[in-house]
């Protein structure tokens, strides 16, 4: 029975109970005990006493009916907000296609619509291994120490990050910023945006795959038209210029040293124009990085004078750009070596470097340079590899002098949550 059908009732009832009551009494006792004018105090006081006994009873049950409508209001006005928020945060996902940036506010905004400190998504791979985690916490800083154990108090949520009912993810939150247990409803809120970050994260890694497929598409189209256009035509005049060397006697020979210079160049330029075709078409795909840069030596013809010395795994940060980014550094850097330095040996060193940093450094024995003097903003070579690292969040130095070798230093820092790669591409 409903409170309102049981004050209905006890309104009714009550009154005429006691009036009854009363009656008897006044029958049974008043009257034939006291005197008239007494009884009738008597009876008076009586159901003074009883009214206000059944007021106070009345008024009490509808503060409490009032209390009752005040917190289901506050539930309801507390749903409704939550529920705003989560379609918010959709909507501010939805409008977010880079995925770096988008899986960082998966994160964060996860900790805020449930009011934690602290907040963790791990993105799966394709075999369901976790390939990478990114944190938040209410203070700004963000890193795995900074993320409670779960304590079996009800200050830690699991919730699973599925799409079509394949799981991508799973988003941790713990430690209400009231110290209370989280909620039935802060679960829920937590499955419906999880169910909004998988949409999301989809639509982000279809995006991009896309893109990366419209950028293989076009350095194909660019690779084949150099290859079957220019590179031709150089190799046709290449075997132009032989065949008028063949021609010249002995005794022209400043024609022929100067017509030698000509093949050389245009020789040298089919080889630049290939490898430039090379890069078009690949970023050494499958490869490790000691395996792609004794590939790029070997292109360049350095191969057997180059030594690879791996200190740490760190490059497997990197991005894909400041990989690519690195692959080109590298073939810059053996190419000047081959040309210029001529040396008898030269040794990549990889690392690792406080705060997560990663430090490539090219040093070979060759004949060096003057840097102050003769490297400057002119030189496109230089130029181009300090664009490309500065580019990628990172920095190149380089280091040499006439006699003493040559010293290429590159430094990357990889984004704080690095773009997780999709095996779909």
């Amino acid at each position: 029975m409903s409170i309102l059908r049981r004050v209905r009732w006890l309104a009714t009832v009550v009154p005429v109970v006691g009036l009854i009551l009363l009656g008897l009494l006044n029958y049974l006792v008043i009257d034939p005990l006291l005197p008239r004018r007494l009884g009738w105090i008597v009876e008076t006081a009586i159901l003074v006493v009883l009214a206000l006994v059944f007021s106070t009873f009345v008024v009490n049950v509808f503060e409490r009916l009032q209390r009752d409508l005040q917190r289901l209001y506050a539930d309801a006005t507390a749903g409704r907000d939550r529920l705003q928020a989560v379609q918010e945060a959709g909507i501010a996902l939805a409008s977010d296609l880079a995925l770096d940036r988008l899986l960082q506010r998966v994160v964060d905004l996860s900790r805020q619509i449930v009011q934690a400190r602290y907040a963790a998504l791990g993105v799966f791979g394709e075999e369901g291994q976790t390939q990478r985690f990114i944190y938040s916490s209410q203070d700004g800083s963000r890193g795995e120490h900074h993320l409670p154990p779960d304590r079996g108090d009800g200050s830690y949520l699991s919730v699973p990050v599925t799409y079509q009912g394949k799981a991508i993810g799973q988003l941790y939150i713990a430690d209400k910023e009231s110290g209370q247990p989280f909620a039935a409803a802060d679960r829920e809120m937590a499955v419906l945006f999880a169910a909004h970050a998988a949409v999301a994260l989809t639509n982000a890694r279809l995006y991009q795959a896309v893109q990366r497929l419209a950028v293989v598409e076009e350095r194909q189209r660019i690779g084949m038209d150099l290859h079957d256009g220019t590179i031709q035509q150089l190799y046709a005049i290449g075997l132009t210029l032989e065949s008028v060397i063949s021609m010249l006697g002995d005794d022209v020979r400043a024609a022929r040293e100067r017509l030698d210079r000509v093949a050389d160049q245009l020789n040298q330029t089919i080889d630049n124009i290939r490898h430039y075709v090379f890069d078009l078409r690949s970023e050494a795909p499958g490869l490790t990085l000691p395996e792609a840069l004794m590939q790029i030596a070997t292109q360049i013809g350095v191969q057997p004078i180059t030594r690879i010395d791996m200190q740490s795994d760190a490059w497997q940060r990197l991005s894909r750009d400041q990989t690519a980014a690195l692959w080109h550094i590298a073939r810059e850097v053996f190419s000047n070596a081959a040309r210029h330095a001529h040396p008898k040996k030269i040794l990549v060193t990889v690392g690792a470097e406080p705060g997560g940093g990663v430090l490539i450094q090219f040093r070979d024995d060759g004949e060096g340079f003057d840097a102050q003097q003769e490297f400057d903003e002119s030189h496109h070579g230089l130029r181009n590899m300090r664009i490309r690292a500065r580019q990628q969040h990172g920095d190149l130095q380089i280091s040499s002098a006439r006699g003493r070798g040559t010293t290429v230093q590159v430094r990357f820092t990889p984004d704080e949550n690095p773009m997780v790669e999709e095996d779909a591409e």
